[in-house]
């Protein structure tokens, strides 16, 4: 039997049957490299309610890149899968052109069954991410924020949910703004050197197997109420974090950041920690030439709250929810 035998055959989707056959255009998902667009087919329910495959890699060098045992979906990669969704229904359905830029103010996410996000290992694991819109502001025809509800659905189970807010500016718009907000150009990721800053944590300590993954460098703990207090370091040249040239640290890297000093904070064993929460609200672009600290304080519970410093002001706040994963079992005994 051919591979084209065993795969399935293509067929328009129908509802919310929904095809996992290839990746659509990485201009929907603002990726450069296609083996980055993990969303495969999205469809309309409803005026207001969206659905879209996604479908998760199998040998990632960063989403699969990850010691959590059992082995469950990277949630760094949960959340790559959102924002993909809500990109491609900004596209599609709500009339946002392909030169817009998308500026996210604040971002939630919870996963609320963590077993139904455990990986198969035998073959690709898929979701649907079900998206609503809602608090859409216009100026005529013209997006210029909305409110984009997801839920994660696995094999019909609702795994948590995530909310995106954004905002939407031009391209000319966004240079502008840039430019107004900084007093001078921007430079791009692509002019930075591309030397690690500092010496990167031990990646196992941060649930990591690959130093190449670690954003988190010279970390101290100062006692008191900061648990702990790091530089945050992105390499330039990373593929996924950095797909394409930007004139800023993006969201998804400041979110593995905020992952990687909560579970530091939380102590080993790294491996059963896992980030099932996210609350994160951005203040403001977090520059490329001016270091950040990041500085890590016990909230309530399995929470910290992660806080990006840069020039004297925090630039962003994170809380993350790090629950315990069950060790492995009990060796057998013989009964004596």
């Amino acid at each position: 039997m051919t591979l084209a035998e065993q795969e399935r055959p293509e067929a328009a989707p129908v509802a919310a049957e929904l095809a996992y056959q290839r990746p659509l255009d990485r201009v929907l998902v603002h990726r450069r490299a296609v083996m980055e667009v993990f969303v495969t087919d999205a469809v309309r329910l409803d005026d207001d309610t969206f659905a879209v495959a996604v479908q998760a890699p199998r040998a990632h060098g960063y989403y699969n890149d990850h010691t959590q045992r059992p082995v469950l979906l990277d949630p760094l990669f949960l959340l790559e899968a959102a924002r993909q969704a809500v990109t491609v229904v900004a596209h599609r359905w709500l009339d946002v052109t392909y030169d817009t830029s998308f500026l996210i103010s604040d971002w939630t996410t919870e996963f609320t069954d963590l077993a139904a996000l455990r990986a198969r290992g035998d073959a690709p694991d898929e979701l649907v991410v079900e998206v609503t819109t809602r608090d859409l502001r216009r100026r005529g025809t013209k997006l210029l924020a909305a409110t984009l509800e997801c839920a994660f659905v696995v094999a019909g189970r609702r795994a948590g949910t995530s909310s995106v807010v954004a905002g939407y500016l031009s391209r000319d718009g966004y240079g502008a703004h840039r430019e107004k907000s900084r007093g001078t150009v921007p430079p791009l990721s692509s002019a930075m050197p591309q030397t690690r800053a500092g010496t990167p944590v031990a990646p196992a300590l941060v649930g990591r197997e690959r130093t190449e993954n670690v954003v988190l460098t010279e970390v101290e703990r100062p006692g008191g109420p900061v648990a702990l207090r790091a530089l945050l370091d992105v390499p330039v040249l990373h593929p996924a974090m950095y797909d394409h040239p930007l004139d800023h640290v993006p969201a998804m890297a400041l979110m593995e950041a905020a992952r990687q000093a909560a579970v530091l904070a939380a102590g080993a064993p790294a491996e059963r920690r896992y980030a099932a929460a996210f609350a994160a609200t951005f203040r403001r672009f977090v520059e490329l030439d001016s270091p950040v600290t990041v500085s890590v304080a016990p909230a309530s519970g399995d929470r910290f709250t992660v806080d990006f410093f840069q020039d004297g002001a925090s630039v962003c706040t994170a809380t993350v929810a790090v629950a315990a994963l069950p060790g492995p079992p009990a060796p057998a005994t013989d009964g004596r």
